[in-house]
């Protein structure tokens, strides 16, 4: 049993494959029968609180097998690459909304130091000034702790891949798988590429879902 925090690196698939059921981490097993000779099995041992195991059904990580994790991840999902298009565009909302609000803070602080200028020249009483202030300090306050959220968001979004990015590493992978000899070349390979390789079995149907770092 090899555990998927393994950083020997030497199963393709260390450490990038998850359970769908659970969300635990699945790990490999070495087996072999008259049938298929010795071969890998992917499992998740997953156990909850209450005592119970994960449902989730393993599989006998075989030539096919690894042909659809390929296939998957160098054919893109039409859906996740309308969540990666999507992504974009909010990260170039979000860059013009931090422009606008921008904008509005400088407006405010030159008012308020406006404001300032106009009591020191005795323009405007002290009731007034004060007043003045607190709505301005106030409006200044808001757009900082807006701005403050923005920018983290725009950080967020901003490490989110382009759709030329994963493109771009696709070829990369390809590459690299084709001339890969060793697991843990193939397992490089993968990493470059993939954040996880998400599983579930439901009968004899495995559904399969790449991530893409």
């Amino acid at each position: 049993m090899l555990n998927p925090n393994s950083r020997r690196n030497i199963f393709p698939l260390s450490g990038l494959l998850y359970c769908e059921k659970c969300g635990s981490r699945m790990r490999f097993r070495v087996g072999e029968n008259k049938k298929q000779g010795q071969h890998w099995s992917a499992l998740c041992y997953h156990q909850y609180k209450d005592g119970s195991k994960c449902e989730q059904r393993g599989k006998v990580m075989d030539v096919d097998f690894f042909n659809t994790i390929y296939d998957r991840i160098i054919h893109v999902d039409p859906n996740i690459l309308r969540e990666i298009e999507l992504h974009g565009s909010r990260y170039n909302d979000t860059q013009v909304i931090i422009e606008v609000k921008a904008q509005e803070l400088k407006k405010q602080k030159r008012a308020l130091d406006k404001l300032h200028e106009s009591y020191e020249e005795d323009m405007i009483t002290k009731q007034v000034f004060l007043e003045r202030k607190a709505i301005r300090s106030r409006q200044i306050q808001k757009l900082e702790e807006e701005l403050k959220d923005l920018r983290k968001v725009v950080v967020d979004e901003g490490n989110y891949p382009t759709v030329e990015q994963i493109y771009e590493r696709i070829g990369e992978f390809r590459e690299l798988w084709d001339l890969a000899v060793s697991s843990e070349e193939k397992n490089k390979a993968l990493k470059k590429l993939v954040e996880r390789v998400v599983y579930n079995r439901e009968g004899n149907r495995v559904e399969l879902t790449v991530c893409y770092r």
